[in-house]
Parts: structure tokens; sequence; C-alpha cells
């Protein structure tokens, strides 16, 4: 019998609390590595020469976002430098050796691992990088040990697997760009600016803007994916950052120029690239010109930082960027939006009305409290736990897609949220969830009349504050488990709960 196990976005990284207490969180989206390292033994007791398994990990590994750029309180959205990848990679290995070693262990008893890239651990890539994940592992000749690092879905059967960001706008790889790099790094030559690798502007939002509201608000860096509607949230929050994220729309637009022609294809003749023939007018302004009579920095030059800003806000809240934007500073009239005359990218903590220069993390004023509410409710839809559902179109549409040519289980991570949704036909989309916290507004909240829902939300951003938020960040790790024939079909499928290894959700292959 052989076994396929997939399991993904593990986040291990980022700092413990300092001095150790329970519930502490430090930096951390992952506080239980041992609960990890546990699931991997037991994996490992079960494997044998007639019980072959293969543990398929399924991006975001590790978190490169969560780990500080030396001493200092500054993060990157890409560590370019492979000597500093290796160094913070390092530490994540410190904090979790015992994940690395249950790995070995496995390898060493004769399990399959197959790794692939995520969105959140770009920096694997590297080649030193790689020799350091090895060495970790302790990968030894013999093992049953692969990479998969230059985006490729990985098939098994009738199975496709892969992390999910490629369909995700925000936080879409320039994989063209990264294996120049990479090509340059195994030659230890310099990178010329040309060949630069631009992380995605999700990688941005983290590393640049959600880490620092983290600070005050612990609680933030939970919000996943990383996308339009955590924006408004963030601002929402912390308004005096809003200068920061109007450079991150700015960013948005660079990838809109690669995204997808369908809801799996590339438009390009390759793969998703950041050198596409023309842009996308996701703004109504006319900047469709091909790339050879202007460079994307051009184009970026050109764009309005607020004109930017409201496209991605309206793009979360359904085309409310103004009355948004209105409440969080708190501007007579819900449509006035930004008011006229203020130039957004000069904006650097000043205020567009009384409440803006207010110290951070301070009690939220009344439009402010009502914006985050907005912003909520556009983030996470009281039905977005439901395993049944994938409330996100972009993923839904990508796996029917790619439900074709004698693929039956298309299988994403990267959301954070286990799904198993029936496609029909004997297809199935299945999303192994995480191994990393997760956060739950309370229903009444998400779904209650305003007038009751504000009070309470007020009492939610209070205690989120002062850093108890126990009851709504929630362990609840899953995997899927396969069981394959002889002929390398799936013969049964489920999604399982990782706390006791026992299936919580069974799909037959035949239903």
């Amino acid at each position: 019998m052989r076994q396929v196990i997939v399991i993904s976005d593990l986040h291990l990284g980022g700092i413990y609390p300092e001095p150790p207490r329970l519930g502490g969180r430090g930096f951390r989206l992952c506080t239980q590595a041992e609960a990890i390292a546990r699931f991997i033994a037991r994996l490992t007791d079960d494997v044998s020469a007639d019980a072959q398994i293969e543990l398929v990990l399924n991006g975001d590994s590790v978190d490169f976002l969560a780990e500080r750029d030396g001493e200092g309180e500054t993060w990157s959205a890409f560590t370019a430098d492979p000597q500093q990848a290796v160094d913070k990679f390092e530490a994540i290995v410190e904090r979790d050796k015992t994940v690395f070693d249950a790995l070995g262990a496995f390898l060493e008893a004769g399990g399959r691992v197959t790794l692939l890239l995520g969105n959140h651990d770009i920096e694997l890539s590297f080649p030193a990088v790689r020799a350091a994940l090895r060495a970790a592992i302790g990968v030894k000749p013999g093992h049953d040990f692969e990479f998969i690092i230059d985006g490729e879905a990985y098939i098994i059967g009738d199975v496709l697997i892969e992390h999910g960001n490629r369909y995700d706008a925000w936080n879409q790889i320039d994989y063209d760009a990264l294996r120049r790099v990479r090509s340059l790094m195994s030659r230890r030559e310099s990178i010329p600016e040309q060949y630069r690798f631009t992380p995605p502007a999700g990688s941005e939002l983290v590393a640049t803007l959600m880490n620092k509201v983290k600070e005050v608000y612990a609680f933030v860096d939970l919000l996943k994916p990383e996308d339009a509607a955590v924006v408004p949230i963030l601002l929402a929050l912390e308004p005096s950052y809003i200068k920061r994220a109007a450079q991150i729309a700015r960013l948005w637009y660079r990838t809109k120029s690669h995204g997808l022609e369908g809801p799996s294809l590339p438009k390009m003749g390759g793969d998703i690239s950041a050198t596409g023939t023309r842009h996308t007018d996701f703004l109504g302004h006319d900047i469709g010109a091909s790339m050879s009579d202007r460079s994307l920095d051009q184009v970026l030059g050109e764009l309005d930082e607020e004109a930017a800003l409201r496209s991605v806000i309206g793009s979360a809240l359904d085309g409310d960027a103004n009355a948004f934007l209105a409440a969080i500073s708190d501007a007579p009239g819900s449509g006035n939006g930004i008011r006229h005359g203020v130039d957004i990218s000069a904006i650097d903590g000043i205020s567009f009305g009384k409440d803006m220069a207010q110290p951070k993390g301070a009690r939220l004023s009344d439009g402010r409290l009502r914006a985050l509410l907005l912003a909520l409710r556009a983030l996470q839809k009281p039905d977005g736990f439901d395993e049944s559902r994938e409330t996100a179109g972009e993923y839904l549409n990508a796996a029917r897609s790619l439900a074709k040519n004698g693929i039956r289980y298309v299988i994403f991570g990267h959301t954070h949220q286990p799904k198993r949704v029936d496609l029909g036909g004997g297809r199935w989309y299945l999303n192994s969830g995480t191994w990393a916290d997760v956060l739950r507004f309370p229903s009444d909240i998400l779904s209650g009349p305003e007038q009751d829902a504000l009070p309470r939300l007020r009492q939610f951003v209070e205690q989120m504050q002062s850093g108890d938020f126990a009851n709504w960040a929630l362990f609840s790790p899953s995997y899927i488990r396969l069981i394959l024939g002889d002929d390398n079909r799936v013969t049964d499928a489920a999604l399982c709960s990782g706390l006791d290894l026992e299936p919580f959700t069974k799909i037959s292959a035949n239903s």
C-alpha cells in the first residue's frame, strides 16, 4: 500500500516570546512546532517495506518574512543576499530543530519527502539555502528527497499538487527572474541591477506594513492570504501607514502585468513573468502601451498612488473605497474619501481628520471602528470556514480548469483553509489547510446588524490589542491522505485532522 500525506503552510519562523510564557506568540504564525514533529514521528512509525509513505510539504514550510534583518527592527520582503538568507534559515532551524530532526528520521526510516516552494519561503530555492536545508534534515545518499523549486506542479497519477499562490494576484512569483538570480548565485556572480528579483506585492505587504502593525496588534499576521482585503484592515487599525500602503498598491500593478489569461493559463508563452507585452488597465487609465515602448518603471512612475490605493481598497470592498477612506479619517460626509488637495505620496502619519495622528494602538475612533468592520466582513465571510465551499473564486476556478487531462484531484495550500469541494464528475478540489494558527472572528461581528456588531467589535479589538485573543486564534491543523493503487491512481482520499491522525472527512474516489 502506498500513502501520500500532503501538509502545507507550517510557517516555521519568527522569534519565540522572551521570556517563554504559556500562550505567548512572540513573532510567530506557528506556535505548535512540537505538534508538527510528533505528527511526522507518527508517520515514521508507520513506514515499512509494505507501507510506503510519501510526505509532501506543499509550500510555506518556513517563513522568511517573519525573520528580522539581523538585530534590527526591520524585515525584508526578499532576502537577496544568499549568506543572510542562510543565516535566517539556520536561525529557524535552531529554534525548531525537532521538526527538522523528525524529517531526517522519516527519510532514514525509508519515507519519501517532496518539498514544494511557497511564497513565504522563496529563499529556500537559493543554492546555498538548499544545501543548508539538506544538512538540517540530514539528507544522505539513498534518501528519497525531492525539492521542486521552479513553479512546477507536482503530479502523482491522477493528482495535481501545488501551493496555490500562482492564482493569487498579490502573491504570484516571477520564477523566470528568480531562476536568473539563482543561476548567477550558483557561480558566485554578483547580481546586475537588471536581473534583480522583485518579490510579490503580498511579501512587501507583510514585511514593510503588516509586521509593523503586528507590533501593536499581534493578531494581524493571522489574516491570510495577504491580498487586497488585508490592506483596509491594516489602515483601519493604523492609518498612519497610509503612505506605505499606497506604495504597495502601486506594486500590485506590477503583479497585474503578469497574471493569468484564464483560470489557470498564463498570459505569456512561458509562465508567469514580469515581462509581459501589455498591462492590465485596472485603474481605468489608458496604460496598455507595449512594454517595448515603455518600461515597467516608467509605467509605475506615472501611476498615481492615491488612485492605486483607491483601486486596491475598492477591489477589496466591492468598490466602497470612498466610504472606507472617509470613515478612517472621520471626515464629514461618507462620500468624500481622501480630502481634495491631500498629496497621499507625502503622507507619513499626518492627519486626514482629527484622530489620524493619535498614538499607535490608541482606542479606535468610531469612524475607524466602522471602517474596520467593513474590512473584516470583506476578508472573512461567515461561511469561510465551511470545508465544502471555497469562497475565493480564483482558487475554485483554477481547480476546475486544472481538473482535466486525467487529473481527478487538485490540491492547493496557501489559503490556510482546509477544503473538500466536489467539482462534479468524480473530481475534487482539496486544500491542505495550515499548521499555523488561524484567526476566526466571532460570527456576530461578521454577520450581525451593524448597531450590534460595532460594540462587539470594539470589545474584540481591545482584547486583541492587549494580546488576549486565545479564544479566536485556533490551532486546527489538517492534512490530506491519499491511498494509491498499483496503477498509481487514487483509491481513497481524505481530508484529515492533524491532531489525531484520524480522518474527519472521507471522500470516496468513486463518488
